[in-house]
């Protein structure tokens, strides 16, 4: 583990012992403000602060042992909020037993209710704090983990864009080790071969080996694994039959036999339950309030340009499904085959040629979507999930990318994870592949959530000085 790591796991043990603290001490005080009990004021605050005292190592226990203190530079704050949650239940558990056990008859039992809250979300705000912090400091190179890859390969040439692009994911690639070649067929930085790893490691203070050509020979991996056991370097490696997708894979036994298992998707069964509930709720409620938006649109398009207020295309959904995607139209109706559904592709050129003065507000605006509201009521689309093509896109992109077809596991969605990561527009479609796959096999509440705060974030970006971006009207 790098110092950096070290030092703020450090960090989080104190923050995490007076957060705490403060929980007893906010949760005391708010109940006194409540007066339900007028008596339980009598009651020092002392008295549970002793609690507090006799529970903290338990507590601290169980985050540790939940890995709450090993520091990784990709931690997700989402995993480490379930933890905190599953680990401040249990104490708070195990507080109640011990009352239980010792027979305490004054202890209120609404005050355990409002320690519960309070610890998670001041242990929650204090490591959310240092989360932003180390963040801040990977941007500027503070603290983040160099990494080598082994394989001059279009894999390489993935990992080294995402972690070059997104700095705060706290890693620094210092290059590619590649036999004998000096030169990247690929364009990657060759620092040397995997035959003086010993003189690399030391050299560039490599912290973590990525293993992304898996045609090596098994005897040359296993001396590869054993330099980095020796010299304390973590090594990871990707098959090449998984290179173009994410996998939600897990590990069983067959007799002694380690194998893995391809895990169901969150989406099926209750998942799919849970996230059609919300959409049908969440749609109705907005069309609804958004219906003056509708109206004036609709006056708007009828004082301005000649032709229909909606138009809807050919889409392909859910299990290959076709359906009717709506949007307001944008287009001039003698520029546009309305008749084909407006199949063509949007260039840059259109703004000037096919495209309405009302249609570019609308479409800076994302407006123009705002009728797959009801694609979303009547459950041919989600809130957030990938975004459909068309049919004869659909048939060209399946016959090129063999992974494509696993977006229509799910419901096509109005925004998606692939588009709040920039990858809308003339951009390259397996990156999309890999982004949409990555969101099916790990899709919760907490990353619909974050999907649609993001796009809400890039929307109010453009309408208020991000600069226009041509979409491909996808």
């Amino acid at each position: 583990m790098k110092k950096s790591d070290l030092f703020f796991a450090f960090i989080l043990l104190p923050i995490d012992i007076t957060m705490i603290i403060a929980a007893f001490v906010l949760a005391y005080y708010f109940r006194i403000d409540l007066e339900v009990v007028p008596a339980f004021s009598d009651i020092g605050i002392k008295e549970y602060l002793r609690y507090s005292l006799y529970l903290m190592p338990f507590w601290i226990m169980l985050f540790a042992l939940s890995g709450l203190y090993y520091i990784r530079a990709s931690s997700s704050f989402l995993k480490e909020l379930y933890k905190i949650v599953n680990g401040s239940s249990t104490a708070l558990l195990l507080l109640i037993v011990g009352i239980f056990l010792s027979h305490t008859s004054f202890f209120s039992r609404l005050i355990l209710v409002f320690t519960w809250i309070f610890s998670i979300l001041l242990i929650s705000a204090g490591r959310l704090i240092v989360h932003h912090v180390r963040r801040f400091l990977y941007r500027y190179g503070i603290g983040r983990r160099n990494i080598v890859l082994i394989g001059d390969n279009s894999v390489s040439v993935m990992i080294d864009k995402e972690l070059t692009t997104n700095k705060d994911l706290g890693y620094r690639v210092c290059g590619v080790l590649n036999g004998a070649s000096t030169a990247s067929k690929h364009g990657l930085k060759i620092i040397g071969s995997a035959d003086n790893m010993k003189e690399l490691i030391k050299k560039y203070q490599i912290d973590e080996i990525i293993l992304t050509d898996s045609n090596l020979s098994k005897h040359r991996i296993l001396k590869i694994i054993e330099q980095c056991s020796d010299y304390c370097v973590t090594f990871k490696y990707i098959p090449d039959t998984f290179s173009l997708m994410t996998l939600n894979v897990s590990s069983d036994l067959i007799g002694s036999m380690p194998v893995m298992e391809l895990k169901p998707i969150p989406l099926d069964g209750w998942g799919r339950i849970l996230k059609r509930i919300i959409d049908l709720l969440f749609s109705f409620i907005l069309l609804i309030l958004l219906s003056p938006i509708f109206f004036l649109v609709t006056l708007l398009q009828i004082l301005t340009s000649k032709g229909p207020i909606f138009y809807g295309q050919d889409r392909i959904g859910r299990d290959e499904k076709k359906f009717n995607c709506y949007k307001f139209r944008s287009m001039y109706v003698d520029k546009c085959d309305f008749a084909a559904g407006g199949s063509k592709w949007t260039t840059k050129d259109d703004e000037k040629i096919r495209i309405t003065p009302l249609g570019r507000i609308l479409r800076k605006t994302n407006i123009d979507e705002l009728p797959q509201l009801w694609n979303i009521f009547i459950g041919n689309m989600s809130f957030v999930g990938p975004r459909p093509e068309q049919p004869k896109f659909v048939e060209k992109f399946e016959s090129e990318i063999p992974e494509y077809f696993r977006r229509h596991r799910v419901k096509a969605g109005l925004t998606g994870w692939a588009q709040v990561n920039g990858l809308k527009g003339d951009t390259s479609i397996k990156e999309r592949v890999r982004y949409d796959i990555y969101y099916i096999e790990n899709w919760s509440l907490f990353l619909d959530l974050k999907i649609l705060l993001k796009t809400i974030k890039l929307i109010i970006y453009e309408i208020f000085g991000g600069k226009y971006e041509y979409r491909s009207r996808s």
